[in-house]
């Protein structure tokens, strides 16, 4: 019996270890550090160091039979500049299926409307990313280059340069389960061309909020913020010679805001490149515009290794707050209205 035991045991482990060794597993990451010097235009002017979305990864992938793969991924933030006790949070995580029939994949993850600007942003992650005022004016929410929480997402084959992702959150906000008939649900939809030097998409996104309204001093129900919000964004580049052309815009609704980009990078050695970039927000309301300028060089020291060097700027109306540094970093706004608030950036960012 005993005999038996340890053969069945033995057998179990072999199993174990031939379906671990047939899983392709990755470790990866980035760190990407930046030390700049901040000036709201008011009263603030100080050097800073900055975490900006580093983070550590971990990717599997399974062949389950010759037309269908099991993939997953969990990936976390990290704050290497020790801002905070909670320095691990989960980014792009999820699990999924994909084949020749495309991919579904379910968790946390980037939106199609977001993806449009992670592939036209030349300063993405970095002092003078273009969220610092696309994002919108916006209240109960953080506008709308996100992460979908419990989210499912459709991503189909590439036929001609072509192919479409649906996306669709049960509930956007921290709820342990949904809100009931799902009011606070979410859907963001894209349609794509990418063949060569050329990339070209449009997309939409929809929010959904349940508790739009709550209860003033006079005990009247008010609304602190819409109801639903929808954005449509169109994005475009294209290769040239040693340039690349971007451009973005986008309308959205709840506030009516609209906004606006272009950019241009030129390598002047294949290791050497030069960008800027302007987008603008037009805002809705009376005074919240706001114009964001910003020039750079990037420096490929190897293939994992870029150092930059950036300069960043936002024009703001008198009741807007808009400054250059607080996306996708560790530092925060100062809240000064009607300022040209100013940033100067050295940073390195190492992927492994």
């Amino acid at each position: 019996m005993k005999r038996t035991a340890l053969t069945l045991v033995t057998a179990s482990g072999l199993i174990a270890a031939g379906n671990a060794q047939a899983a392709d597993i990755d470790i990866y990451g980035q760190a990407h550090m930046a030390i700049s010097h901040l000036d709201d235009g008011d009263d603030y002017s100080a050097l800073n160091l900055s975490s900006n979305s580093s983070r550590v990864g971990f990717r599997a992938g399974h062949d389950l039979d010759d037309a269908l793969r099991a993939i997953v991924q969990i990936e976390g933030q990290v704050n290497i500049d020790n801002t905070n006790t909670d320095v691990l949070t989960f980014r792009n995580s999820f699990a999924g299926l994909t084949g020749g029939w495309g991919t579904v994949r379910a968790g946390r993850f980037d939106t199609p409307n977001k993806i449009l600007r992670i592939r036209t942003d030349l300063f993405g992650n970095q002092v003078g990313d273009a969220r610092n005022v696309i994002r919108g004016n916006y209240a109960g929410n953080q506008g709308f280059d996100e992460r979908f929480r419990k989210g499912i997402a459709y991503t189909t084959p590439q036929v001609n340069g072509f192919f479409a992702d649906v996306h669709y959150s049960v509930d956007t906000q921290e709820n342990a389960r949904s809100v009931d008939d799902n009011d606070n649900d979410a859907w963001s939809a894209s349609i794509t061309y990418h063949d060569g030097p050329l990339y070209a998409a449009i997309s939409h996104e929809r929010w959904n909020f349940s508790d739009a309204e709550i209860e003033d001093e006079d005990g009247n129900m008010v609304r602190a913020y819409p109801e639903e919000r929808d954005v449509t964004r169109i994005a475009a580049y294209y290769d040239i010679a040693n340039f690349r052309f971007t451009g973005l815009a986008q309308t959205a609704s709840d506030p009516d805001d609209d906004a606006y980009g272009i950019g241009v990078r030129y390598a002047m050695v294949p290791d050497v490149h030069l960008k800027t970039q302007y987008y603008r927000l037009d805002g809705d309301a009376d005074e919240t515009s706001a114009d964001l300028f910003a020039v750079g060089v990037n420096y490929a020291y190897a293939s994992n290794t870029t150092f930059y060097l950036n300069y960043a700027q936002i024009d703001n109306d008198d009741l807007q707050t808009r400054q250059p540094w607080n996306e996708a970093s560790s530092l925060n706004l100062t809240n000064t209205a009607g300022e040209t608030a100013r940033a100067v950036a050295a940073g390195m960012i190492y992927n492994f």
